[in-house]
């Protein structure tokens, strides 16, 4: 079983969370599919179709291509099914919730002359306000299997090295794991000065099992408000451009159980060990998007966008928490407090390629491509006591740069309209033995009644692993995803 040290996404959750790391980056840099039930049914390939609101999220020329003024908005039912693998055993979870991932309003105003639309110079404007969710965080994940060659007492102990025990119950230290741990004597002084040993370790037990067990659940979403436009020049040059507001909202609740089963020792030094993390992260930042869709000829499009970096200014509340369970049965706790940090990230930026090819009223084919760059997000401070340089050149040596494409065709008959779509998200980890990459399988079906009224149904399913590590150390647990999105969407062109 490989071994991976505190470097993925949802890594290190015995970390102390005031302590953010390179995986907090990560967590508001990548994105999900967003978007209407029509683009969704195309796996997100909409770049340089254009003609919908969710083009605020791809490439913003897209709005150039609006004929009318159009009210647009979805509902959808997300399933996010789990299977984690550690130590030979897999244990399953899920979650189901209901969200609103698109509402738009666009306007368009064109260019008529004495009745005729005009073909030449300033054809069409578009103005358009709405949100498009990005990301969803929703998932219940546990895991749980024996292990004889790591306890969490040597992590908190190895944490601990090189600092004064005299300060561990200051009250700054409340939310300190490895203060905690010295507290309640999980670990204690070894020999020398200043260094640490957990109480298995000092007792001699060097021949033990521990039944080791975590429960996550993660909420959230990141929304983008958007107020953007496109120009339509000749029908040929559509220039769009957007700016955005991230929205991010983030809670996970973390439980890790380690109840020691067999020891060398002739009495357990302990039974159990419990340690909680409560996180709420929330925040906004501001962006802008920026694209050019270029016709050459009437059934091509060929797009470009750019995604500028985004400065969060985020705030997180967290606690932390452990309590040990004795031999005589007797528990004691300690609770830590609730506390917060603000501090900012600044997310990647993101290059994005677009093509479509619309055969007359039968069918329109569309592929996607984008690249980030996950090495060039950071960590700010908001004052001069914070210092984020260890995590920002961990977040270098972690994460680099990522390719994603997507594909998706539409087929058209009468109103009705048949959608399919596939895109492949690639590894975002410069550790080439590691697949973080990301599947999304996609299909779907559209009505339209007298050209302006239309219904739009999308289903799609992404597919990704995590690797889940509890602390640094420990064997890493192995999480399959699945993500079932269905999507329900409509609007009104008038």
């Amino acid at each position: 079983m490989k071994k991976i040290f505190g470097t993925f996404l949802i890594s290190c959750l015995i970390l102390s969370l005031q302590a953010q790391n390179q995986d907090d980056i990560f967590r508001y840099s990548r994105n999900g599919i967003s978007g209407s039930a029509r683009t969704s049914g195309l796996a997100g390939a909409w770049g340089a179709v254009g003609a919908d609101a969710s083009a605020a999220a791809l490439n913003p020329a897209g709005f150039g291509l609006y004929r009318r003024n159009e009210i647009m908005g979805a509902i959808s039912v997300t399933s996010t099914q789990t299977n984690t693998s550690f130590l030979g055993n897999n244990i399953s979870d899920g979650r189901t919730m209901i969200n609103i991932p698109n509402i738009g309003l666009v306007f368009t105003w064109l260019d008529n002359y004495k009745g005729r639309d005009q073909r030449n110079g300033l054809v069409s404007a578009t103005y358009a306000f709405g949100v498009n969710r990005l990301q969803d965080f929703q998932s219940n994940v546990q895991y749980s299997g024996n292990n004889m060659n790591t306890n969490v007492g040597n992590y908190f102990a190895l944490k601990a090295n090189g600092k004064d025990s005299t300060n561990f119950f200051s009250s700054d230290l409340d939310n300190e794991l490895y203060a905690q741990a010295w507290r309640l004597v999980l670990i204690d002084n070894a020999s020398s000065p200043n260094h640490y040993k957990s109480r298995q370790d000092l007792n001699g037990d060097l021949q033990y099992t521990v039944r080791q067990s975590q429960s996550i659940q993660t909420r959230g979403r990141i929304n983008e408000w958007y107020a953007g436009g496109g120009l339509n020049f000749s029908n040929i040059i559509y220039l769009g451009a957007s700016l955005v507001l991230k929205d991010v909202k983030y809670t996970s609740e973390n439980v890790y159980n380690e109840d020691l089963l067999t020891t060398s020792l002739a009495n357990k030094t302990y039974q159990s060990v419990k340690v909680g993390q409560s996180l709420k992260t929330t925040g906004t930042g501001v962006g802008g998007k920026f694209g050019l869709i270029i016709r050459p000829v009437d059934f091509i499009k060929i797009g470009i966008a750019y995604h500028t970096p985004v400065r969060l200014n985020l705030t997180d509340n967290y606690q932390n928490s452990i309590s040990i369970t004795n031999n005589n049965g007797k528990t004691f706790e300690q609770p830590g407090r609730l506390d917060y940090y603000k501090y900012q990230i600044v997310t990647p930026a993101s290059l994005n390629l677009n093509a479509a090819i619309t055969l007359g009223k039968l069918a329109v084919f569309a592929v996607d491509f984008e690249t980030v760059n996950y090495s060039s997000g950071r960590l700010q401070s908001v004052d001069k006591f914070g210092d984020f340089s260890k995590a920002n050149t961990n977040n270098a040596i972690v994460y680099g740069r990522a390719s994603n494409i997507k594909g998706g065709v539409e087929f058209a008959l009468n109103e009705y309209r048949f959608r399919a779509g596939y895109g492949l998200l690639g590894s975002p980890f410069n550790d080439s033995k590691v697949d973080g990459s990301q599947q999304l399988i996609s299909g779907g079906f559209g009505w339209i009644f007298n050209k302006q009224l239309f219904f739009d149904l999308a289903v799609s399913d992404r597919i990704g692993k995590d690797y889940i590590t509890a602390y640094e150390g420990n064997i890493s647990a192995i999480n399959t995803s699945h993500k079932l999105n269905f999507v329900f969407g409509g609007g009104y062109r008038f």
